[in-house]
């Protein structure tokens, strides 16, 4: 668990109780002062959030100071959180804007270099049928054994600038819904559909010539 506030050491039979608490309520009473509520929280999505963390900045290191960012952020600024909104959702947030103010702090591939070279007719905004989307996943499969193809996915995926990486690892690899993936970052689905095509393409284009 990632620690970021005076630990609750060891649960009493009060403590343990909270495991059944919703998120809005444990919020609600670690903005009372309760910072065994937050730790439930923290214990709650340790797990879910570095994975995440992981996505976006790769290395295990980086993610773990990603989410201990976060979380302390979370907990200074518990007071922004909405009633009746989902803790989740903002946490999601708060986790990925972590992450990718980690990334800009590396040199990362330019987003206009992506649309130069996978020019398309929608923007973020414009309606995308998923349908047409190329299929790279079943192609590599039958191509490459496993670990060639973890590799040249990694690469290429590593060369996504970071709007069209997270919805693209979402999607692909942690099978989230277009619905979720809006949800989780603030965008419309038609905005979701139109950086995952982005995405594919990209990813299209760099696997391609392994297959020829």
């Amino acid at each position: 668990m990632v620690a970021v506030l005076a630990p609750c050491s060891r649960y009493t039979d009060a403590q343990l109780s909270l495991t059944h608490l919703t998120d809005e309520v444990l919020v609600e009473l670690a903005l009372g002062g309760d910072t065994c509520s937050f730790e439930e929280l923290v214990r709650r999505y340790s797990d879910q959030f570095m994975r995440l963390a992981r996505s976006v900045v790769k290395t295990e290191a980086e993610a773990q100071d990603v989410v201990q960012t976060a979380f302390m952020n979370m907990f200074h600024k518990l007071d922004t959180f909405q009633t009746g909104s989902s803790f989740r959702s903002w946490a999601y947030r708060v986790v990925m804007n972590s992450g990718l103010m980690r990334l800009r702090k590396r040199r990362t591939r330019s987003e206009v270099d992506l649309e130069r070279a996978h020019p398309a007719s929608l923007s973020d905004g414009d309606p995308f049928d998923l349908s047409v989307a190329p299929s790279w996943r079943v192609r590599a499969d039958k191509e490459l054994e496993r670990k060639q193809l973890r590799a040249l996915i990694d690469v290429a995926v590593a060369e996504l600038p970071p709007k069209y990486k997270i919805v693209f690892e979402l999607r692909e690899f942690e099978s989230m819904s277009l619905q979720e993936i809006g949800e989780q970052l603030d965008l419309s689905i038609p905005a979701v559909k139109s950086r995952l095509h982005r995405a594919r393409l990209h990813m299209r284009a760099t696997l391609e010539p392994h297959f020829a």
